[in-house]
């Protein structure tokens, strides 16, 4: 690890206070532009930076844990205290029940996404029967590809699996449509000449 500079220390231990960078800059002498080079430049010191700001964030965060409970306890107290003006209750109450009602953060990042619609996928699999569909027959919708059904045929028992259309995406995950795909072998969409 690099051994920093009395001015890159002093500028760390004062932004580690929560001084801004202007401030931090100032204490220590330096132009603010010069903290940012040393920020861009310098691993060592902006891994230093993110380290003390992490710090301060997580000593701040742990304050205020701390005063969830009593604060709660407040909430409590004024919707239940039936001595306190109606503004003040009703104002309590909605801001509990805005609270409670908000959504929880929606998922961003795309790496998470396809993690939970994987892991959703996996879980499903689980829980429904595993079908081994023969890959070299392709069920197709069009009219010219259905011939007459019998007794006999898989397609009249009750639980015999769906066509799949031809512009619906194709059910083996390329997000092509499944004319394009796995149905381009499949039987014309025109029907048979008489």
């Amino acid at each position: 690890m690099q051994i920093f500079t009395p001015r890159q220390a002093d500028v760390l231990e004062a932004l580690a206070s929560g001084l801004s960078v202007t401030a931090a800059a100032d204490a220590a002498g330096v132009h603010r532009t010069t903290v940012h080079h040393w920020c861009r430049t310098i691993p060592d010191f902006r891994f230093a930076l993110e380290a003390l700001k992490q710090a301060r964030i997580d000593t701040i965060r742990d304050g205020m844990n701390e005063l969830v409970a009593p604060s709660l306890a407040i909430l409590k107290n004024v919707v239940l205290d039936e001595s306190a003006s109606p503004a003040l209750r009703i104002r309590t109450a909605l801001a509990v029940i805005k609270f409670v009602s908000t959504p929880g953060k929606p998922v961003t990042n795309t790496q998470e996404l396809d993690m939970m619609v994987h892991a959703y996928t996996a879980g499903l699999k689980q829980s429904t029967p595993a079908e081994t569909p023969n890959p070299e027959i392709h069920r197709n919708s069009s009219p010219s590809s259905q011939t007459p059904q019998t007794d006999e045929s898989p397609a009249a028992a009750p639980d015999a699996p769906l066509q799949t259309p031809r512009n619906a995406l194709c059910p083996c995950g390329s997000k092509l449509k499944f004319k394009r795909c796995c149905g381009k072998n499949a039987p014309p969409v025109l029907g048979q000449a008489a």
